[in-house]
């Protein structure tokens, strides 16, 4: 077993891996000129010298590091003079503090690394949706050195995961464990590419992250979306392992230390006695397992920098997004139990179906064997269920209606009229 973990630039974090067959970590600026795969106020905060030393510290501990380049959509900016000066001084710098290898998510950065820095190595990126024999052969044969499968759609199509690492040769294939994203998410292109323009260097606009919004309302309307799902259990590692994959990817990097911490012990003794949750959600984290850098990354001083933008967005329709930062514990730490609880162990023979039959061919709604079980093991509390719909329904309505951009006076010009339809008396 080979275990990358998502870097949050805690020291801690270095510690506590002692001990587990963690080979990597993984990172990045939290903005850059090209950006990557999360949005800079989901990232811990770390400059280029910050940085530089962190990366010597995971070599003293017998640890490679890897630069997220992973950036979906450019603009075409990388071929322009300006974007090649970039691409240049950025790639001198990341060679430069001894990264060991980069993950890509552009055919153009994989070739261009390959020729100009061929000290390091290169990964292809989950958000390449790398699904098929066909698609591991084209990265294989454009000088991949690792490939992350796709993180949506794949995972419990066990006869196309042994064509895959046929198809790969030698070249190592990597499986994200804890992903949740929707099962063959329709969206999961565009989200990438949103990530991508929200952790821009230059990037200017409000930092929503629209379809995140969309898939868990959906999740919440439908809980069938929670097991369906992508993730791994650490009790199911042994089925990949025994398909040739030993190379497992944790998420995510705006995860608290003890958190991170708790994911990479339960899938490296392949067990965990919790809520599933516990392991995949990349929001609602318990304030009791924040340690200091994460109470950083969630504060208000953060939340300011990132989201009070008068000229991206009418602030007075901001506590719509507060409201549900807060109920949801997505801009906030989560204060007590989670309100959805997945029994981990009551999953034990869920992915037995699966081992014997892929979902491809399925329609999921004639099958409904996910939602039989979700039925059985998946629990929410119902008044938080009740008051998170309702915020879901507001946001999206002031989202997809354009209110959260429509001017200030005209977000005064309503309020009033709706005070005045109040305090009319009726005839």
């Amino acid at each position: 077993m080979k275990l990358s973990v998502a870097c949050n630039f805690d020291d801690a974090l270095l510690d506590g891996l002692r001990g587990y067959p963690v080979y990597e970590i993984y990172g990045k600026l939290t903005a850059d000129y090209f950006g990557g795969g999360r949005p800079s106020f989901y990232l811990p905060e770390v400059t280029r010298e910050a940085l530089a030393r962190y990366v010597a510290r995971t070599h003293e501990r017998g640890i490679q590091f890897n630069y997220l380049l992973n950036a979906s959509a450019m603009g075409n900016l990388e071929f322009t003079r300006e974007g090649q000066r970039q691409i240049e001084e950025l790639l001198d710098w990341v060679d430069g503090i001894g990264v060991d290898s980069v993950t890509v998510a552009t055919i153009y950065f994989l070739r261009l690394v390959k020729r100009r820095h061929p000290r390091l190595k290169v990964r292809v990126s989950s958000h390449r949706f790398t699904d098929t024999p066909r698609k591991v052969r084209f990265w294989v044969d454009n000088g991949a050195d690792y490939i992350v499968v796709s993180e949506v759609n794949i995972h419990r199509e066990f006869k196309v995961l042994e064509a895959m690492q046929r198809a790969a040769g030698g070249v190592e294939l990597q499986l994200i464990v804890n992903n949740w994203c929707r099962q063959d998410c329709a969206i999961a292109g565009n989200h990438a590419v949103g990530l991508n323009a929200a952790s821009q260097s230059h990037s200017k606009g409000f930092p929503l992250d629209y379809c995140s919004i969309v898939c868990n309302e959906l999740r919440l309307r439908e809980p069938v979306n929670y097991l369906r799902a992508n993730w791994i259990r650490p009790e199911d590692l042994h089925h990949y392992e025994e398909r040739g994959f030993h190379n497992f990817k944790i998420v995510e990097r705006n995860t608290p230390t003890q958190i991170l911490l708790e994911r990479v012990q339960a899938y490296a003794n392949e067990r965990y006695d919790g809520n599933l949750l516990d392991l995949v959600q990349n929001y609602a984290y318990p304030y009791e397992k924040f340690g200091p850098k994460a109470a950083d990354a969630f504060s208000l001083r953060r939340m300011a920098r990132y989201f009070i933008k008068p000229q991206a967005i009418n602030l007075l329709k901001f506590s719509k997004v507060i409201e549900f930062g807060k109920t949801a514990s997505v801009l906030y730490p989560l204060i007590g139990p989670n309100p959805v609880q997945i029994d981990n162990r009551a999953l034990d023979g869920f992915l037995d179906r699966f081992l014997l039959q892929g979902c491809q061919e399925t329609d999921c709604e004639e099958c409904r064997y996910c939602h039989e079980w979700a039925e059985r093991v998946v629990r929410i509390d119902p008044e938080w269920r009740e008051r998170m719909q309702a915020i879901y329904n507001d946001l999206l309505e002031e989202t997809d209606g354009g209110g959260l951009w429509e001017s200030y006076l005209a977000t005064a010009t309503e309020a009033v009229g709706d005070w005045v339809g109040r305090v009319r008396p009726q005839a």
